[in-house]
């Protein structure tokens, strides 16, 4: 049917509240599988051809490869583009302990699984928070050889502090909520920072509960995820960093809580000659929700 007046179309609604690279996005569905590390099932997302370019995409603490979705199409043009979650988060199984030995494995298995060292071009790593570690101790060992670079995303070489832990998981893991809408409403970002992006929020929030046998939505990651994990925190990067076989590349958030003057001036003394340092306006720790398109933008400068 044909409309003399546009304005009398009917409109979709989602357009109104979604902007149309989001809605794009998220139509182009990744390939899911998943592949078995050390007895246990590591979830896998995949977007564009074998033998592209390839890109592995890591996340945080407490996310899961799902959180790539609106951004990875973007990177897939001409590239294979790669996601997975590590044990104990996402939809990959869960471990008595976690260790940093185990996720370099996962890491670098995950990527071997994809394909993406099947073609002729290595393959970039780009590495958000809790994910940089595993990813910087791969890139200094004889295995990081295999990779063509890897962005640091919001991390540096902060002061270790044996002690510390990321902040608590959010309020009732256990019990669960009764609705996948109330849990929705409870979903916070860690470290707690403000978005702008609501629609994001969203769409990671409905991915991140899933219902269990109780008939209850519980939040996707091993409640016990952080006290299974010994010592991976305390570890100092900067000595990591030096010892980085491939080029290094640091992006951070102007406003990041976890960044800072002490923390630049420490991570450009340890980063090896070369090394690029991208800050993003207007974005905090979690820039990739923050300034999506910037960080797409980065990204591809990045690994040019």
């Amino acid at each position: 049917m044909e409309w003399e007046d546009e304005a009398e179309a009917p409109q979709d609604p989602l357009a109104a509240q979604y902007p149309e690279w989001f809605l794009e996005a998220i139509d182009d569905q990744p390939e899911r599988g998943s592949v078995e590390v050390a007895g246990t099932a590591i979830e896998t997302l995949s977007w564009g051809r074998s033998g592209e370019a390839p890109l592995l995409l890591l996340h945080g603490n407490g996310s899961h490869a799902d959180w790539w979705c609106p951004l990875a199409p973007m990177l897939a043009n001409d590239r294979r583009v790669a996601a997975l979650s590590w044990s104990g988060m996402g939809r990959s199984g869960w471990r008595d302990s976690y260790t940093m030995e185990l996720y370099e494995r996962e890491l670098i298995e995950g990527a071997a699984a994809l394909g993406l060292f099947d073609g002729d071009r290595k393959p970039w790593i780009v590495a958000h928070s809790f994910a940089t570690w595993p990813a910087l101790h791969v890139a200094a060992s004889s295995e990081g050889e295999r990779f063509a670079g890897l962005i640091v995303v919001d991390n540096g070489a902060r002061v270790p502090r044996p002690q510390w832990q990321p902040e608590a998981a959010p309020p009732e893991p256990r019990r669960g909520y009764e609705s996948l809408i109330e849990g929705v409403s409870r979903f916070r970002l860690r470290p707690p920072q403000p978005c702008a992006n609501t629609f994001l929020l969203e769409y990671i929030a409905m991915r991140s509960l899933v219902e269990r046998d109780d008939g209850r939505w519980h939040w996707c990651f091993d409640p016990e995820l952080d006290a299974k994990r010994d010592g991976i925190f305390g570890r100092d990067l900067g000595p990591v960093m030096a010892a980085a076989r491939i080029p290094l590349a640091f992006l951070w958030g102007a406003l990041s809580s976890l960044m800072g003057p002490e923390v630049d001036d420490r991570t450009r003394a340890f980063a090896p000659a070369g090394t690029r340092f991208v800050e993003m306006p207007e974005a905090a720790h979690h820039l990739m929700l923050d300034q999506p398109i910037a960080f797409v933008t980065a990204v591809k400068a990045l690994v040019a």
